[in-house]
């Protein structure tokens, strides 16, 4: 074989073994892409697992325990003997709200709860959960089945509340499975299952009223009203205050 031609033979080698390094590298990154799409993400497999490990009853005894201690410090109005009308108002409470019992009460009764005061999610969403992924975020996840597909979409908020009670948010992370998602992806795929409701305006950054619930049924009127929000690491630490219930028109 001439010269020439060992070289071609060489170049044809080494250009095959190019294109095959190249094919499997490819090979593996499909194979990457496809293990994060269709595996849960790890926060979700935790408290998947945790939620499981709680038998029924259990679980419905957190649920019920949740729900009537924040009945009750909702609806405490603070006072202990009002003297004036302005004692009747202005009080603020803090109240903390553990993610892991957050999360028991949603899986046991906490979605139809939802639905009716109109903090929706998802019609193909199968179940949610509540948690943080640091940095103050609050981080809303949830279990989509649709179109033969199973799903874990998670999305992370920066939440603002301003003294009057208004709540504005900002969508800053989004991920499918273990994989990034592009935030207008995201929300377009929300909008895709909730034409309205609380989560897609926060995800599209409209600012949402103040949530005002009654404290008592008494004829002061009094409500108590959402003015503050801090995200930890391990709970939800909401303020209320208790205000004017407003006249219906």
């Amino acid at each position: 074989m001439s010269n020439t031609a060992a070289k071609r033979s060489r170049g044809a080698r080494v250009l095959g073994l190019g294109f095959a390094a190249l094919f499997v590298l490819l090979c593996i990154a499909a194979l990457i892409v496809y293990l994060g799409w269709h595996s849960k993400p790890a926060h979700w497999d935790k408290e998947q697992s945790r939620l499981a490990g709680v038998p029924d009853t259990q679980r419905q005894a957190i649920s019920a325990s949740l729900r009537n201690r924040l009945l009750k410090q909702w609806s405490d109005p603070g006072e202990k003997t009002p003297v004036t009308e302005a004692d009747l108002f202005g009080h603020r409470r803090v109240i903390e709200i553990p993610y892991d019992e957050l999360n028991t009460w949603i899986q046991t009764e906490g979605l139809d709860l939802l639905a009716e005061i109109d903090v929706e999610v998802p019609d193909s969403a199968t179940t949610a959960m509540i948690d943080s992924p640091g940095g103050g975020l609050l981080r809303i996840s949830f279990e989509v089945a649709a179109d033969n597909v199973q799903q874990v979409i998670a999305l992370s908020f920066a939440v603002r509340i301003a003294e009057d009670g208004t709540l504005t948010s900002t969508l800053k992370q989004a991920t499918a499975g273990r994989l990034p998602l592009p935030v207008e992806a995201a929300i377009d795929m929300v909008a895709s299952q909730a034409d309205d409701g609380i989560l897609l305006d926060l995800m599209q950054g409209k600012a949402v009223e103040p949530i005002e619930l009654p404290i008592d049924a008494s004829d002061t009127g009094r409500d108590g009203r959402l003015v503050g929000l801090e995200v930890t690491d391990e709970a939800l630490i909401i303020t209320r205050e208790t205000v004017r219930r407003k006249r219906a028109d």
